[in-house]
């Protein structure tokens, strides 16, 4: 029985490494400029959404948890970013940046009409 389950349990693993790896070949490198954002606010329009202006309601958003995306300032696309290591979300990291313009440089994976951003750096813009 012993033997079954472990069987199992490496089985269960393989299939989901496979299903990461094939997301990841789907992904594709990018280098996008453009200003931090909780995506709440931004979506809504809650309190302007982005800008200078809306930087302290933002910090506050980005505390709380809700999501940090990344405004592109070429397209206006909207992209949710996520570490493109670890289980860790985003907002610690990313913080400093909010409400700032930003180049980030990553893997962009798209699906059902999201855009999600695995960032692998971040800094100021120049």
């Amino acid at each position: 029985m012993k033997i079954v389950r472990m069987v199992f349990t490496l089985l269960v693993l393989s299939l989901m490494i496979s299903a990461v790896s094939l997301a990841s070949d789907k992904a594709k490198d990018v280098t996008i400029k453009g200003e931090i954002v909780d995506v709440k606010c931004y979506l809504s329009g809650m309190m302007g959404g982005k800008g200078p202006q809306h930087e302290e309601c933002a910090v506050a958003c980005v505390k709380g948890g809700l999501p940090v995306g990344i405004l592109d300032e070429k397209t206006g696309d909207v992209y949710t970013i996520v570490p493109a290591r670890g289980m860790k979300g985003a907002n610690e990291a990313l913080l400093p940046y909010v409400a700032k313009t930003v180049t980030v440089k990553g893997k962009v994976i798209e699906k059902g009409g999201s855009r999600l951003l695995l960032y692998s750096s971040v800094e100021a813009a120049k």
